[in-house]
């Protein structure tokens, strides 16, 4: 039995996109996604639950998942994500969630749509602002430095590739090259909009994320730093890049066009309906 590949999507970080990757790349009955329940809790459990059978006929498993499922298979297993730049990440998180009256910050009452950018950053004591990149791949709830260890050495032992949402198309080369995938083209979902760039924040707010975010900076250091390395070995990057971009641009361009005439024919049919029902009656 080949290892069961487990994605841990971190909040922010190209996850979305790169589930509709592996999507096209498994079979649905091979895969498990761990989803957001009333966007407040995970559906973690019914995984665990599962019998020993059903967790053998999965291969992918998918989703907000913090490192240790892969204690629940019988199986090898392997994790894969994604870094960001941490200090981009708080920022597309802030907009992330204005735009989402539905999230369990607002639900807790943590946010409210006149909390400022600073007042995000320095009042909500939450893992998914602070240190989230840390928490999640370390598995542990601990002092800073204890969780970016434990990070690093779960890189180490149980991971077969880190990239970056920075470096998204590079790490989807090596990924294709790893696991044998078909070309991984895709079409960006979930990009958060109307959000600043960087250099319109003040030094005092960047300070800020810096100071409550220093172990998801140091690891996304050194992981960004390890992957430099790994693409100076492809010697075809180029080519597979132009490749990748060029099969992207033809499936966003495919998939918007299926969109618009899927939103128009919603918006034509009761009135075809009508005037069908109207034809029949006369």
């Amino acid at each position: 039995m080949s290892n069961k590949l487990i994605f841990m999507h971190l909040p922010k970080c190209g996850g979305t996109t790169f589930h509709s990757v592996l999507d096209r790349m498994y079979l649905p009955e091979e895969i498990f996604d761990i989803k957001v329940i009333d966007h407040i809790e995970l559906n973690t459990e019914d995984f665990i639950s599962l019998s020993a059978n059903e967790k053998d006929k999965i291969k992918l498993l998918k989703g907000h998942l913090k490192f240790g499922l892969h204690e629940h298979f019988s199986a090898k297993s392997e994790y894969i994500t994604f870094l960001r730049n941490p200090i981009e990440r708080i920022i597309s998180y802030y907009y992330y969630v204005k735009r989402k009256p539905n999230h369990r910050l607002y639900k807790f009452n943590l946010f409210h749509d006149e909390m400022s950018f600073y007042e995000f950053v320095t009042e909500i004591n939450q893992g998914d602002i602070n240190n989230c990149q840390i928490r999640f791949i370390s598995g542990i709830q601990d002092k800073e430095e204890f969780m970016l260890e434990k990070a690093i050495e779960n890189i180490e032992k149980h991971f077969s590739f880190v990239g970056t949402l920075e470096k998204f198309d590079e790490s989807l080369i090596i990924l294709q090259k790893i696991y044998g995938w078909s070309t991984p083209y895709y079409k960006i979902q979930n990009k958060t909009t109307n959000r600043p760039n960087l250099d319109k924040f003040d030094i005092k707010t960047i300070d800020a994320i810096k100071h409550f975010n220093s172990g998801d900076i140091a690891l996304y250091k050194e992981m960004n730093k390890l992957l430099e390395s790994k693409l100076k070995n492809e010697n075809t990057l180029e080519l597979d890049l132009s490749r990748l971009n060029t099969l992207s641009k033809f499936y966003s361009y495919k998939k918007d066009t299926q969109d618009y005439l899927r939103l128009k024919t919603n918006k034509l049919m009761p009135t075809m309906c009508k005037n069908a029902l109207k034809r029949i009656l006369h």
